[in-house]
């Protein structure tokens, strides 16, 4: 057996259980929320991104193990870092579903650190367009998901401000600092996609609270339109780089 079909084993059996921890305590993640409500959370209907996400992996992971490619593996490159990503994945979902919120903040933290790694590890070389793909769509999900952890938290110890600011302009302000990361993921690692996945969550946002204030539903479409325009301009450079 090949050492890449050796490692997408390891990832698959590490996606195993994580899918297993996720659907044996899935469905409580919904009800945490709702008890410790935040302006930022996104309508339940955005949740439904973690679907795809696992589908797309897993997807990943048969294309590596039935690959007959000769050149360097990406699993080479990536050795152990899905496998530790995915165990975090499920770590998070037991300790959320626990109400232990600053625990969880940790997880989920250290989950999108995993998930940096692996983006610049595949960004780094010669990648096919799949490996990347499903994990700028989780890296761009996770990003949001990390921030409205921890406005949750917040919420779950009864802080209702912060540093004298309250918490609609923290979630301005939270807005404001997921497009400039969108920014700048773009355009370093030009990836076209991650800016688009935050489409996604802030179109939850806006349907779950969009009529608490026209600050913040102006901050959702000016961030929205910005992040629009940068993935546009990072397409048309890499369809003139691949002309040229």
């Amino acid at each position: 057996m090949t050492r890449q079909r050796k490692w997408v084993i390891g990832y698959f059996t590490a996606f195993i259980i994580m899918i297993i921890m996720n659907y044996s305590v899935g469905s409580d993640v919904g009800n945490v929320a709702d008890e410790n409500p935040t302006i930022i959370q996104p309508a339940g209907f955005a949740f439904a991104i973690w679907g795809l996400i696992y589908v797309l992996i897993f997807i990943w992971m048969i294309k590596l193990f039935f690959s007959k490619n000769e050149q360097p593996s990406i699993t080479e490159r990536l050795k152990y870092w899905p496998i530790i990503n995915f165990i975090l994945n499920g770590i998070w979902i037991v300790v959320f579903t626990q109400q232990w919120m600053i625990i969880s903040t940790i997880v989920i933290l250290l989950l999108l650190f995993t998930l940096i790694k692996i983006h610049i590890v595949i960004s780094a070389e010669l990648y096919h367009w799949y490996d990347r793909l499903p994990f700028s769509i989780y890296f761009g999900w996770v990003t949001i998901a990390s921030i409205v952890n921890i406005f949750t938290a917040f919420s779950n110890y009864n802080i209702d401000s912060f540093l004298g600011t309250d918490e609609l302009i923290w979630t301005i302000i939270a807005i404001i600092a997921a497009a400039l990361i969108g920014l700048f993921i773009a355009w370093f690692l030009s990836d076209w996609l991650y800016p688009l996945v935050l489409l996604w969550p802030f179109f939850g946002i806006f349907m779950e609270s969009g009529d608490v204030s026209t600050g913040l539903n102006v901050s959702l479409a000016t961030a929205s339109l910005i992040l629009v325009i940068t993935a546009t301009v990072i397409i048309i450079r890499k369809i003139k780089a691949v002309s040229v």
